[in-house]
C-alpha cells in the first residue's frame, strides 16, 4: 500500500452508512487543494451512502491518479487519500496533460501552468520544447501554426522554432543561450528557424 507525504488536508463528513450508523469520513489530498473538482468530490461524498458509492466516484474522476480507501467499521471511521494527477501544460484551453501525456479535464487550477495553442497532432513535440527551453527559461506559452510553425513565449524573451524541431535547432538555441548568458544579454527575440544560424532582436517582441 503506498504511504502518502503527509499533506493533509482532513475534511470530516458525517453520513448514514451500514444500518444509519454515523461514520467519520477523513479526505486526504496529497498536493492540496488544486482544481475545483476536488472540492466537488467532496460534496458528492458528503452526499454518499456506502463505500461502494464512493469508490464508484472516485472512479469516474480523471484526475485521480491514486487513491486509498481504508475502512475502519469499529471505530466508525474512513480514511480516503487521494493523490492528483500533475498537470503540466494545457493545450487549448480544453485538457490537462501531465509529463507522460496522459489526458485530463482541463478546469480552473491555481497551479503555474504552460499554455499550449494549435492544431497540435503530435504532443511529443510540446514535451520536447518544454523540456529544453523549461532549463532555460520560465515557459509561459507555446503555440503552433502550419504557416509559421512553432513559437515559445517564456517570461525572458520569445523563441521561434519554426515548422521542425530538428535536433540541431535545439543545439543551436543551447549554444547560443550559452554565448548570450556569458555576455549577459538575453534578447526579446531568438529565431531558430534558419538551417544555418540563429537571428536574435534585442527589440520589442
Amino acid at each position: 500500500m503506498r504511504h502518502f507525504n503527509k499533506i493533509f488536508l482532513p475534511l470530516i463528513l458525517f453520513f448514514s452508512l451500514f444500518s444509519y450508523a454515523q461514520y467519520e469520513i477523513k479526505v486526504n489530498f496529497e498536493s492540496g487543494i488544486e482544481f475545483k473538482s476536488q472540492t466537488d468530490l467532496i460534496n458528492q461524498i458528503y452526499k454518499s451512502r456506502s463505500k461502494n458509492d464512493i469508490e464508484k466516484l472516485i472512479k469516474e474522476e480523471d484526475w485521480i491518479a491514486e487513491y486509498t480507501l481504508i475502512s475502519k467499521p469499529l471505530q466508525k471511521k474512513i480514511i480516503l487519500n487521494i493523490r492528483n494527477k500533475k498537470p503540466l501544460f494545457v493545450l487549448n484551453k480544453k485538457f490537462f496533460y501531465d509529463a507522460n501525456l496522459n489526458k485530463f479535464k482541463y478546469e480552473t487550477s491555481n497551479k503555474d501552468l504552460i499554455y499550449v495553442y494549435g492544431p497540435i497532432t503530435n504532443l511529443e513535440d510540446v514535451i520536447k520544447i518544454i523540456n529544453n527551453v523549461s532549463e532555460r527559461f520560465k515557459v509561459i506559452e507555446i503555440y503552433y501554426n502550419h504557416v509559421s510553425g512553432w513559437e515559445v513565449i517564456s517570461k525572458e524573451t520569445t523563441i521561434r522554432f519554426g515548422k521542425s524541431l530538428l535536433d540541431i535547432k535545439f543545439k543551436n538555441f543551447n549554444d547560443t543561450l550559452n554565448y548570450l548568458l556569458d555576455i549577459g544579454r538575453i534578447p526579446s527575440i531568438i529565431d531558430i528557424r534558419y538551417k544555418d544560424g540563429v537571428a536574435i532582436n534585442y527589440g520589442s517582441k
